[in-house]
Parts: C-alpha cells; sequence; structure tokens
C-alpha cells in the first residue's frame, strides 16, 4: 500500500488551486494574528508537518502517503473487530489505500484530511471495546486538526442508541459533547485573542445553504452525479449486498452516520464529504467480496485502482477512467452473484 501511494505522490502532477502557502503560513506560525481563513483554526497538521525534512512536497506528500495507509490499516482493524473476515480486513484495507479520496489527498495533501481520516476508525475501534478515555483523547487531537475529528464519537453514540445500549449511548454522547465544547472554546479563544475569523467560507455559512448550495450552483447536474459516483465508483453497487450481510454493529454505526454524512456533505465538497466514511462503508463492500473468488475481488480492486489514480491521482498520462470504470462495474456484478451463491457463516461482532 505505501509502495502504491508512494508512486501516487512521486507521479501526480502538482495539484492546481492549491492551499499551500496559507497551510504554510499556518506551519511555520502556528499563531496567525487577524487570519481570516478557514485553514487557520486547523492548526495541527501544519504546524507537525511544516516540522518535518525536506521540501514542502516532499513533507505534504510523505505526511499524506504514511496516514493514508495508516487510515486503511486501521479500517481493517475496524472491519476485523466488526466481524469480517481476514480476507474481508485485507479487501477493506485496500480499497481504502487505492481509493478515490486516498489518492486525492496525496495529489493534493494541503489541508488536514489525511489525518482526520487516520483517527476515525482508530477512534470508532476504540469505542467498540468501550475504551472511553483513549477515545476521547484522540478525538480531543484530532479537533485540533479539523472538526471531524469529532465525529466517530458521534457516530458510535447514535449506533449505540440504535442497539439500544442506552447507557453507553449516554456516556458516549457525554463525551462527544464535551470534546465539541473544547472544540467551540479553541474556536472562540483564536477569534477573541487573535482576531480570527471565517471571513466569508460558504462552509460557515450555515443559515445559507453551507458550501452545498455554492456547489450546485457552479456544477451541472451530470458532473455532480459523475463527481459523487467517483467518491467510491463502483463499489456503490456492491452496498445492498452488502448491508444483507452485515452484522448488527455494522449497520447500526452505518446508521448512526447518516447525520453526521449529512452535516459534512452540507458544509464541504459532497464527493470529499462521502469520503470521510470510508471505514464504513468500505467494509459492507468487503463483505460481497469474501464471498467472491479471490481473483474476482484482486480483479475489482486493481480496476477501481486504475480508475482512481485518474479520477483522485489525476494522472492524466493514463488512459480515460471509463474504460476501468466500466470494466469494474461489470466484476461487480461478478462479485455479487458469487456472493449470492455461496454465504458462508461469519462470526458478528455483538453485544
Amino acid at each position: 500500500m505505501l509502495v502504491v501511494l508512494t508512486l501516487v505522490a512521486a507521479l501526480s502532477p502538482m495539484p492546481y488551486p492549491t492551499d499551500q502557502a496559507m497551510m504554510e503560513r499556518v506551519g511555520q506560525g502556528v499563531i496567525v494574528p487577524g487570519c481570516a481563513d478557514l485553514n487557520c483554526f486547523r492548526i495541527l497538521v501544519p504546524a507537525t508537518v511544516e516540522a518535518l525534512p525536506g521540501s514542502s512536497t516532499v513533507r505534504w506528500r510523505g505526511f499524506a502517503v504514511v496516514a493514508n495507509a495508516g487510515a486503511a490499516i486501521a479500517a481493517a482493524y475496524l472491519a476485523l473487530a466488526l466481524g469480517l473476515s481476514a480476507a474481508g480486513a485485507t479487501w477493506t484495507a485496500w480499497l481504502a489505500a487505492t481509493g478515490a479520496g486516498s489518492f486525492a489527498t496525496v495529489h493534493h495533501p494541503y489541508n488536514a484530511d489525511p489525518f482526520v481520516l487516520l483517527l476515525a476508525p482508530i477512534v470508532t475501534s476504540l469505542l467498540l471495546r468501550d475504551r472511553m478515555m483513549p477515545a476521547g483523547i484522540l478525538a480531543t487531537i484530532g479537533i485540533v486538526a479539523k472538526e471531524f475529528g469529532a465525529a466517530a464519537l458521534y457516530i458510535s453514540a447514535t449506533a449505540a442508541a440504535l442497539g439500544r445500549r442506552w447507557r453507553q449511548s449516554a456516556r458516549q454522547f457525554l463525551l462527544a459533547f464535551a470534546v465539541t465544547g473544547l472544540w467551540l472554546a479553541l474556536q472562540l479563544w483564536l477569534m477573541a485573542a487573535f482576531d480570527y475569523s471565517y471571513n466569508d467560507n460558504p462552509s460557515s455559512k450555515l443559515l445559507s445553504g453551507g458550501y452545498l448550495r455554492l456547489w450546485v450552483a457552479h456544477v451541472t447536474p451530470v458532473s455532480a452525479a459523475a463527481a459523487v459516483f467517483g467518491a467510491f465508483g463502483a463499489v456503490y453497487l456492491l452496498l445492498p449486498s452488502g448491508w444483507s450481510l452485515a452484522p448488527a454493529r455494522l449497520r447500526q454505526l452505518t446508521l448512526g452516520a447518516i447525520p453526521a454524512m449529512a452535516v459534512l456533505v452540507y458544509v464541504a465538497t459532497p464527493e470529499r464529504a462521502l469520503w470521510n466514511f470510508f471505514f464504513l462503508v468500505l467494509p459492507l463492500a468487503a463483505l460481497v467480496l469474501e464471498r467472491a473468488s479471490t481473483a474476482v475481488a484482486v480483479a475489482f480492486i486493481a480496476s477501481l485502482a486504475i480508475a482512481n489514480l485518474r479520477i483522485g491521482g489525476q494522472l492524466m498520462a493514463l488512459p480515460s477512467s471509463r474504460y476501468a470504470v466500466a470494466t469494474s462495474i461489470v466484476i461487480a456484478l461478478i462479485a455479487i452473484w458469487q456472493a449470492r451463491s455461496n454465504r458462508p457463516g461469519h462470526t458478528a461482532y455483538e453485544a
């Protein structure tokens, strides 16, 4: 996985437009008095990356490579905890590492996304084992990087409520509210002490349609559909079958993620927002692939990865992604057929 992500980092062209200048400024100064950019509130990642050796491109893309590889491995461990087989966990990891969202954050690394993508499955795994303190500590670290750092707490708390684990849900909601309170305190402190502001960032205009309104106004319906499909590609086709095979905890977590997903789609680019939930979406797909033949699973992941090299990695020297996308769709249909013909039992993670 590291090799594939490193190749994308080495071959992908430089992104444009980019937040490079602002992220470097935040990283080098940590506090930028009078800053009117949303990225100034997201201190942790730029402060960390700018302290690393090497050129800007090497630092930022190197960080994205390591974080995305770590996120893929963390998603695999979460899949195991949720009852998937070793094969299913392996397919989860490879789908994550070669996903459009992973390649996109390597192509355009000047953001905090790789770090919060790494934290989400780790925090969720900790909460599955009811390890509240380390989950809360990691989520608190996460909100200094980006507000999504607290999302796993809300997802798990909602999932616990859906499973009628009321005591656990209440404790996790209290933890989520506490971490969110710390995030709000950080925002207010930066505003009061250093004259920070969100300026006219559309994501902060919650009563005016958020970023979604701007996105819809500037994207044609065809482009919008293509962008949303590109987030997971042919993985979408596997989700209904994966849902029918999913253990109770995975279903509850997936349903519990819907409110967080709706909020994030409202305030961010939808395709980018959707990838934040890869750690729950991809295990559903892997449930189908673990019941298909190894050859079909490998072929599906490979064809999807090739498509994503264009969609996320922006490697324009490769053929159009439509060919790989079409191939992945055909293979997905074969995988679904095989999974329906071969449904071995699996051990679900139950309360």
